[in-house]
């Protein structure tokens, strides 16, 4: 469990639209607006000096050591690595399309615990050069149970701590079934959460039962909905629930008829007051809103290899209809959640539901028009997404504790757009990643590879959104390309 307490020492950094790596042990980072993650204003012509792979001083024009290797970052911005906390890892072209995205660190959310875990090793060792990944294992429910010939859920929480993953997943359980996944994961040091439903077959208990019985992080928007509603939805006669598509098209598509707010605020008080964190997963849900078309016309298809993924929407028009009013009312509850003082932070149930490395942009997008601001928004995917991964059952974290700071090498400087200059007061945007990447961590041994030169940055094309900009068309990566600092920590 070293990797918990070592995530902010141990998260990787991007060094976006940079020139090519020279042999000076000492890097300085010039005359860049540093954004630290944790809210606290921009600081303008920052200073950052590295030494090996160790930040060793920030501060305001500083003066660069002699022989050191200058880099200039006026006109851009530096921020933390961005983390997206729900993912599920299905090869290593995700990896390239999450590090093309600035994407420095990824929690697994569910697969084959020895594969996974195996990965995860490949990738601190330096064997892969991919984002640091944090692991769940399979998602704890009684077909994982019966599949893997455990005995009961609590087995299978101890068979999970015991092959060594970083929290656990749960996505099936009665409140007493979870009782005892909490009980054994909190005495590890290990965080619990999940999916709270669905409740329509039995499947899970609901929010306000799961938070009660220990639950520490509510995964998806759909959740709180459906533990609001003042009464079931009618469904067809044919209904069946262990059907996706019949659960997407009937059931949370619908939920909004019989939403009752004064519900919804309840559960919010009690996941606030129980510190539970909230990761709605909104690009997940935002497909559903969506004509086949568009989906199909999306850019991004380019670059998911054949036969990886179906993320087209088959409903019809009535359906998207039903999940455009589904997902206003998920984003105000994100909104009214944020607002309240929890704890919200960012993931995106990628492949499948969203594309790798874009599809955090896109949830920071979703945050901003929910009415969140754009500063929040990336530090819900960069400081709230470290303090979980961080986190140690429910002690809590230093508040306010920068993750660019002296001693962690782990941020990104992203190209800026002169016209759109951040601003912290909400009404600006903040630049997308640019066309280089290197990653590291503490007491980790370098690693070259090929530094050749980099593409420019104009082959990226930038569209700016309300309060973000997005990525319309990457740069392909080639591995060889990419000079990267990577070791074991």
């Amino acid at each position: 469990m070293d990797t918990i307490r070592t995530v902010l020492s141990l998260l990787c950094f991007i060094l976006l639209a940079s020139p090519v790596w020279g042999q000076s042990s000492v890097i300085v980072i010039e005359g860049g607006t540093l954004i630290d993650g944790t809210g606290s204003p921009p600081r303008p012509e920052i200073t950052i000096i590295i030494e090996g792979n160790r930040i060793r001083q920030i501060g305001d024009r500083l003066s660069a050591p002699a022989g050191a290797q200058v880099i200039s970052a006026v006109g851009k911005y530096i921020i933390p690595g961005l983390i997206d906390t729900h993912i599920h890892s299905r090869g290593p072209w995700m990896h390239r399309l999450f590090l093309a995205h600035g994407v420095t660190t990824v929690r697994d959310m569910g697969g084959a615990v020895e594969r996974v875990l195996t990965l995860r090793q490949e990738i601190r060792v330096g064997n892969i050069l991919a984002p640091r990944m944090f692991v769940s294992g399979m998602g704890i429910n009684p077909r994982s149970i019966q599949a893997l010939n455990y005995s009961s859920h609590r087995e299978m929480a101890e068979k999970m701590v015991e092959a060594g993953v970083d929290g656990i997943k749960v996505t099936g359980y009665t409140p007493e079934q979870l009782k005892e996944i909490v009980e054994v994961a909190h005495a590890n040091g290990l965080l619990v959460y999940g999916h709270p439903g669905p409740k329509i077959d039995g499947r899970a208990p609901g929010v306000r039962l799961a938070v009660e019985a220990g639950l520490d992080g509510i995964e998806h928007s759909n959740g709180i909905i459906e533990d609001a509603m003042g009464e079931d939805i009618p469904v067809p006669g044919d209904f069946d629930a262990t059907r996706r598509d019949h659960l997407f098209r009937f059931w949370y598509g619908r939920m909004h008829h019989n939403f009752d707010s004064e519900k919804a605020r309840s559960l919010i008080q009690l996941m606030v007051k129980e510190e539970v964190y909230y990761s709605p997963t909104l690009v997940n849900s935002y497909r559903h809103s969506r004509m086949p078309e568009e989906l199909a016309a999306d850019p991004a298809l380019r670059y998911i290899p054949e036969g990886e993924l179906d993320t087209l929407s088959r409903f019809g028009e009535e359906e998207h209809q039903e999940w455009t009013q589904s997902i206003a009312l998920m984003k105000k509850i994100v909104r009214q959640f944020h607002e309240a003082g929890g704890l919200l932070i960012a993931g995106t149930d990628s492949p499948g539901a969203a594309h790798p490395g874009w599809s955090i942009h896109q949830e920071m997008e979703l945050f901003v028009e929910a009415g969140i601001s754009p500063m929040a928004a990336l530090q819900a995917a960069t400081f709230n997404n470290a303090k979980v991964l961080q986190k140690r059952t429910r002690t809590g974290n230093t508040p306010g504790r920068p993750l660019c700071r002296p001693g962690h090498l782990e941020f990104q400087s992203a190209g800026g757009d002169p016209q759109y200059p951040y601003d912290s007061s909400g009404d600006q945007g903040w630049s997308g990643p640019g066309s280089g990447e290197a990653v590291g961590g503490k007491s980790e041994a370098v690693r070259t590879l090929s530094p050749e030169s980099w593409s420019a940055p104009s082959a990226f094309q930038i569209s700016r959104f309300t309060g973000g900009t997005i990525l319309e068309r990457p740069l392909p990566i080639h591995l060889r390309r990419i000079p990267a600092i990577i070791g074991n920590p």
